[in-house]
């Protein structure tokens, strides 16, 4: 228990000090506007004057600017405020290292976006292609056999042929305009073709294998009740008196 509790303490404080240097860092463009020693926080005012209907209009977008924008900026402007009333000491033993470690972090983020957000954006799109030929999958065979639970219906195979059919799509898309150049014109046309195709590539094998499937079950249970016991029409006793023989009438139960 000490342990465990030792440990989620560190984690909250390293938490809390990240946090801390990412705010700091992201208020302050620069440790001078971080260091100013005259006491109070630098205000610097945009004034505009209206000189034609243009600048009218400016200024009323300005004006119907949204509530929630007003809100961040008089948060930003009251920690800012906060932060630069502290003592010249404070800020440059306290501040001044949160204040580098939160620009380290932002510029390590924002060069890990830069770099990342096409791959991201890559595989975002191959995971929407994904949920849309799934789901149309889905539809297709419920719509035929509707008593198919998804477990059955989302096996191994399945997924493997939907994975495969989405993978082609996103290649093709990317490979086309290389070697098209009219592709853009067409592109909603040859990929919604290809959609249909992979489509019918994953739903048409599933049916028939499912429908297979079900005719050899309906076979193997009529191959069962013709090999089933007959009930007998008579049944014959012997003993010392004689023999009997008693008929035997189907009663329905």
């Amino acid at each position: 228990m000490k342990k465990s509790a030792k440990k989620a303490a560190v984690t909250s404080a390293l938490a809390l000090l990240t946090a801390a240097s990412v705010v700091t860092g992201s208020l302050f463009d620069s440790p001078a506007a971080l260091l100013p020693d005259d006491g109070a926080p630098a205000v610097v005012y945009n004034m505009t004057t209206g000189l034609d209907g243009a600048d009218d209009d400016d200024a009323g977008a300005q004006e119907d600017e949204s509530e929630e924008t007003r809100r961040r900026g008089g948060i930003r402007a009251m920690l800012r405020m906060r932060i630069l009333r502290m003592p010249l000491i404070v800020r440059m033993l306290v501040v001044l290292p949160l204040w580098a470690l939160g620009s380290v972090i932002l510029a390590a983020a924002g060069a890990a976006w830069t770099l990342l957000s096409p791959v991201l954006g890559k595989l975002a799109g191959f995971a929407l292609l994904l949920a849309l030929l799934a789901g149309s999958f889905a539809l297709a065979a419920k719509a035929v056999f509707p008593d198919l639970p998804l477990k059955k219906l989302f096996s191994r195979r399945s997924l493997v042929a939907l994975l495969l059919g989405a993978a082609g799509l996103t290649t093709a898309d990317a490979v086309l305009p290389a070697v098209w150049a009219g592709y853009a014109q067409v592109r909603s046309i040859v990929f919604s073709a290809g959609f249909f195709a992979a489509l019918c590539c994953v739903c048409v094998p599933f049916l028939l294998r499912e429908q297979k499937r079900r005719l050899a079950a309906a076979d193997k249970e009529a191959k069962q009740r013709a090999e089933a016991p007959k009930r007998p029409e008579k049944l014959t006793f012997t003993d010392a008196g004689g023999t009997f023989t008693v008929q035997v009438r189907n009663v329905d139960v």
